[in-house]
């Protein structure tokens, strides 16, 4: 399985709520074989690691992370969400 890891400053109402967007865009597009795990800031270094794609509602140096990273600001606002949520479908079929 591969991961998408979302990532908040604290891991609680923001990434779960990112997270969920994310999951049902894959259901709704029928893209199977990634889970997609929620996680704050502070708990973010070692399941950043093995994740495919990172989702942050906070900035994030790509140079310090080896998976793409994606704005996931849109998807708590709703503005452009969808296509945050392409974005991420693009990468995933760069991936697969």
């Amino acid at each position: 399985m591969k991961k998408i890891l979302v990532i908040c400053a604290l891991g609680y109402a923001t990434s779960t709520m990112v997270k969920r967007n994310i999951e049902e865009y894959l259901k709704s597009k029928s893209i199977k074989g990634w889970i997609v795990e929620a996680i704050g800031m502070g708990m973010s270094d070692g399941p950043a690691k093995t994740a495919s794609i990172i989702v942050s509602t906070v900035t994030l140096d790509q140079n310090k992370y080896q998976a793409p990273i994606v704005n996931g600001v849109p998807l708590i606002s709703g503005i452009d969400a969808d296509k945050t949520l392409v974005e991420i479908e693009d990468i995933i079929k760069k991936m697969e």
